[in-house]
């Protein structure tokens, strides 16, 4: 069924024909309504953050009520973050009843619980007016408005040199797999993806973001670590083969490796190992990695603002 919204508006609210949606405000409140042909439904949204609001237990109540007490009314929820949704099914005869009937019973149980409009973006209380923003009907506030506009919203500090400390971090867990999958005398792709992972989500964590040069970073990074890890696989070798007589520690194994490397036979045995870790690694990760860098491009890109 084609879901029509233009005659089912409450009062007072606009539909914006090329993106199927309508905005306006009720009392102090505003509200978009997004028809849902495939579902034979509308979706009433309203942006405000509950969590930090001291009327949020009774609103919660309300809307747990809300479906029970309308038959029309398929589901009404909190996402946890910044929107109220209710969805209501479309009867072409009481639409505009039923819309109305909603949006005034909300409007009314969020004054009289304190409950204010915030920004989808900053989460901010403040005035907020329709927008569609990449494609998305959302309400935005003007600073985040004019942030969006001009590019300025997606700038993020990113801290290079701890982001590097939180991949030096994460890689060093990521290669205890590698470590121990190596005792057992296996060589996989997941510790290689693990070296990857662990890496970027270290830079990520304490870089604040993760840009393509902290991507760049991460990967040279985790082949350096892969190396590392295959040595010290191969002092762990020596030190549970020849512990006892001539490496009493971890760290008098970690001497012997030199001296092993000259042997032609560790050397091609290791040279092998390397080549198939990063073989498998690359193979494990490139996916991963490639999502990653498409994101972060994709986060650069300037934001599509249209205002109502």
């Amino acid at each position: 069924m084609d879901v029509q919204i233009e005659k089912a508006l409450p009062d007072g609210f606009t539909f914006e024909q090329a993106h199927n949606m309508a905005h306006g405000r009720y009392g102090s409140l505003e509200f978009l309504i997004v028809p849902m042909s495939s579902e034979d439904q509308f979706q009433i949204q309203l942006y405000a953050d509950l969590e930090n609001c001291e009327g949020k237990a009774p609103l919660f109540e309300y809307l747990k009520a809300l479906q029970q007490r309308h038959s029309f009314v398929e589901y009404a929820g909190y996402n946890g973050k910044d929107m109220v949704s209710v969805y209501v099914l479309s009867k072409p005869q009481e639409d505009k009843e039923n819309l109305t009937l909603v949006v005034s019973e909300i409007a009314a149980k969020c004054e009289e619980n304190g409950v204010h409009n915030c920004c989808s973006f900053c989460r901010q209380e403040r005035p907020v007016r329709a927008a569609v923003v990449d494609r998305i009907p959302t309400l935005i506030c003007q600073d985040c408005d004019r942030q969006l506009s001009s590019g300025t919203g997606r700038e993020k500090k990113e801290n290079i040199p701890l982001g590097l400390i939180g991949a030096i971090i994460g890689a060093l867990l990521g290669s205890v797999l590698w470590v121990v999958l190596g005792q057992v005398g296996f060589i996989a792709g997941i510790a290689g993806y693990a070296i990857v992972f662990c890496g970027m989500k270290g830079y990520a964590l304490l870089g604040k973001e993760l840009s393509k040069t902290g991507i760049v970073i991460c990967v040279i990074l985790s082949f350096l670590m892969v190396a590392g890890a295959e040595m010290v696989s191969l002092a762990v070798a020596i030190y549970q083969e020849l512990g006892s007589l001539f490496a009493p520690t971890i760290w008098d194994a970690f001497g012997w490796v030199p001296e092993l490397l000259k042997e032609q036979d560790v050397l091609l045995g290791v040279g092998k190992d390397l080549a198939v870790g990063y073989f498998l690694a690359i193979w494990a990760s490139y996916a991963s990695v490639k999502n990653t860098w498409q994101q972060v491009d994709e986060s650069q890109k300037p934001h599509t603002v249209e205002r109502f």
